[in-house]
């Protein structure tokens, strides 16, 4: 299903191109006619918070055939590729399929039945119908929000949210609406239809702003917002946790409602506050899987101790499967090195005068490094704005430290600046240079990092000198360390 992440509830054994025997798995067997390629492939993602995807292949016999043995103890939502054609299936634990298509006409050719008579038949109406909606709706750019209905006023678009709905919801009932199916894909079902109308809806406004050059953020009606206060849609069919749709839609949800409630992403307190409000929300099996999410954003977005006080939490209280609380450990290991709240990593500098140089020395300032390169284009461009945005800041308590990676670098500064006391010549000395770039995540020259008063990061990714967004950056930077320390945290 193009556009969607693809996830499978519950652990799964160890995949190879073998046969499995794990008990509950299903199985694909079929034949492509008239095939363009020797092998046919099936991916999915371990679990819900796992990024990496997993795949299963199988080659072709001379007549086309193949069989598919998916190790799966729980529902999941799989791609299956052939070629350059790839779709949606559908697998319970213990279902067995036959299917078969043309080679070059996977998405148009393809039909499921069931292997082992009337056994099967509620899976293969499952994966037909989720196919005959992907073709219908899916692969039909006149049903997407981009790149054309995203232009569309209030109720005009909300007009077409609604056909749209109408469209889904009859063609799930021509294929013989929850009797068809069994109640887990029923629920399903229902809840990608449901939760991309509301998904589509709540993040509107942001998109169309986005996309649409109207040089102002569109005016919306007064109600426009009231379907969230439905029941049916929030806390949203939490008997669906397969549901990709109702995934995006219950997280971006809380990312709307925390800043409905005052705190804008840029609030110390922005990611314990959505995931304070996102435990109480939402219950049962969807509940670890938002929560979860949660805790990814802030692991790359938010401030570390506040990372680790939620996870601890999370642990405690979510019930979640111990597969999953493995996964959010490595992740926020991984994502530790310049984490907002971590200590800056040592950064070794000369001065133009050949004296080392170090950042402990700025304790109680905030701190922007630009790393650079004299002899860049790139750099050359934000030399001339170093001065200006130095000028605005004079007598406050911060320091622009020019880090560069050339030995002539200072040179070329602006006129005035190198002497000014609030800015910093320095160089990086050249046996330094892979290790400081491995420790800032430096990839191209120039970059940017913000310290705080303390010596932690606090911005690893601030805006450029060019950015006229800078300034009003730096001015809300301080004291913010302090800021993120005092906000109130869950305790597991």
């Amino acid at each position: 299903m193009r556009g969607l992440l693809f996830y499978i509830i519950g652990a799964v054994g160890l995949l190879t191109a073998e046969p499995a025997t794990a008990q509950g798995g299903a199985t694909l067997s079929g034949r492509v006619s008239k095939p363009t390629a020797d092998s046919i492939h099936l991916r999915w993602h371990p679990q819900p918070l796992d990024y990496k995807e997993q795949t299963i292949s199988a080659r072709l016999s001379p007549k086309g055939d193949f069989q598919l043995q998916v190790p799966v103890t729980a529902p999941v939502l799989t791609e299956l590729s052939y070629g350059d054609a790839e779709t949606s299936v559908f697998l319970e634990p213990g279902d067995a399929l036959q299917l078969k298509f043309k080679g070059e006409e996977l998405n148009t050719s393809l039909k499921f039945q069931s292997a082992d008579g009337a056994a099967h038949k509620a899976a293969a109406n499952a994966n037909n119908y989720l196919t005959e909606a992907e073709n219908k709706f899916a692969n039909n750019e006149g049903f997407q929000v981009l790149p054309e209905n995203i232009e569309l006023y209030e109720a005009p678009f909300i007009s077409f949210l609604d056909y749209r709905r109408k469209q889904q919801l009859k063609e799930y009932k021509s294929a013989g609406g929850p009797e068809a199916f069994t109640s887990t894909f029923a629920a399903f079902a229902e809840a990608e239809i449901n939760c991309l109308y509301a998904n589509d809806r709540l993040t509107y406004p942001d998109l169309r702003e986005q996309v649409v050059s109207t040089g102002s953020r569109l005016q919306l009606t007064p109600g426009f917002y009231d379907f969230t206060r439905d029941a049916a849609i929030v806390p949203g069919p939490e008997n669906a946790p397969t549901s990709p749709e109702a995934q995006e839609f219950m997280l971006n949800y809380v990312h709307y409602q925390v800043r409905a409630e005052g705190k804008p992403l840029s609030d110390p307190g922005y990611y314990p506050a959505c995931y304070q409000l996102a435990a109480r929300t939402f219950k049962g099996a969807m509940r670890p899987i938002i929560l979860g999410r949660v805790l990814l954003e802030t692991f790359r977005f938010g401030h570390y101790d506040h990372a680790t006080a939620m996870l601890a939490d999370y642990a405690a209280s979510a019930q979640a499967p111990p597969a999953w609380l493995a996964l959010l450990r490595r992740d926020l290991e991984a994502h530790k090195e310049m984490a907002i709240g971590t200590p800056a990593p040592p950064l070794p500098l000369r001065t133009a005068e050949g004296d080392s140089l170090r950042l402990a020395v700025y304790r109680g300032r905030l701190v922007y490094v630009m790393f650079w390169d004299s002899r860049l284009p790139l750099s050359q461009r934000e030399l001339p704005y170093l001065k200006e945005v130095v000028k605005q800041f004079a007598g406050k308590p911060i320091v622009f430290v020019s880090a560069a990676f050339d030995e002539g670098a200072n040179k070329k500064l602006p006129a005035g600046t190198a002497t000014a006391p609030s800015v910093e010549p320095a160089v990086v000395p050249a046996k330094a240079r892979p290790k400081v770039r491995q420790s800032y995540d430096i990839e191209t020259l120039p970059s940017f990092v913000l310290i705080a008063e303390d010596g932690t990061v606090l911005d690893p990714n601030p805006k450029r000198l060019s950015s006229r967004a800078l300034l009003d950056d730096l001015k809300a930077a301080f004291g913010k360390a302090a800021a993120y320390r005092a906000v109130r945290l869950p305790k597991p």
